[in-house]
């Protein structure tokens, strides 16, 4: 036997050397219950099912339903931790941001590196500050104020997908013959109504889905219209 052999052990175990160690153990199951639980200990009662075997199988299926949800629960704590985190890098971009012009490509240029989006849109109705062309005034009866009808009737974000011709009117997509834009997030702003609109834009149109969550969307767009009117006054947005 060579010294290799010699440090390592031999784990292998036949079904008399457990056994005799259950034997010598009487309280091993007691002491350690999962084991317990995964043995096929059946109770021999003929071609019929005892209730305690009945008993066993109930116990494991609600043991496997119990473990599927708290899987869930884990999944579910990590999207939200993700999530505070995503609204931090944000609440500091809108906090260093010294104009709105410098805001909206700070904003665009976070989105696209955290939140996989393309392209945003910004656009306030009543307001002569366009932020050096970043931010767009919207007119109801042009092609981008026929876009934005929906969330401005809705008052709450709209997740779902983005047509040709309003991947157009908002980004004038095919005008620089560029891919369109297919789905997107549309986000109010304002504080007592519906005053602007932020887009979230993306290619991929599973990105924005009609059933995702909206209240990550609906605390972005108070941090961003709170970022608005402090640099376009309060009368903005209001």
């Amino acid at each position: 036997m060579n010294e290799a052999e010699k440090q390592t052990p031999n784990t292998e175990l036949d079904e008399a050397d457990v056994a005799v160690y259950l034997e010598a153990h009487p309280d091993f199951l007691r002491r350690h219950p999962a084991v317990l639980e995964a043995l096929d200990a059946r109770h021999d009662s003929g071609t019929a099912v005892s209730l305690i075997e009945r008993q066993v199988t109930a116990l494991r299926a609600s043991n496997r339903q119990l473990q599927s949800r708290f899987n869930e629960l884990i999944e579910t704590a990590r999207g939200n931790e993700q999530r505070v985190v995503q609204l931090n890098r944000l609440a500091k971009v809108l906090v260093a941001a010294e104009s709105a012009a410098e805001l909206v490509p700070e904003l665009a240029y976070c989105l696209q590196q955290h939140l996989d989006v393309d392209h945003i849109y910004v656009g306030l109705e009543g307001t002569d500050t366009i932020a050096d062309g970043e931010i767009h005034l919207i007119d109801h009866n042009s092609d981008a104020g026929r876009a934005l009808t929906n969330v401005f009737r809705r008052g709450k974000p709209i997740c779902g997908p983005l047509s040709d011709e309003q991947s157009e009117a908002l980004f004038a997509t095919r005008t620089h013959d560029v891919p369109a834009l297919s789905s997107a997030a549309m986000i109010p702003l304002g504080v007592h109504g519906v005053h602007g609109t932020l887009v979230l834009a993306s290619r991929n149109p599973g990105r924005f889905v009609p059933d995702a969550g909206t209240l990550f969307l609906e605390l972005m767009g108070e941090l961003v219209t709170a970022a608005l009117r402090r640099l376009l006054g309060d009368e903005a947005l209001s």
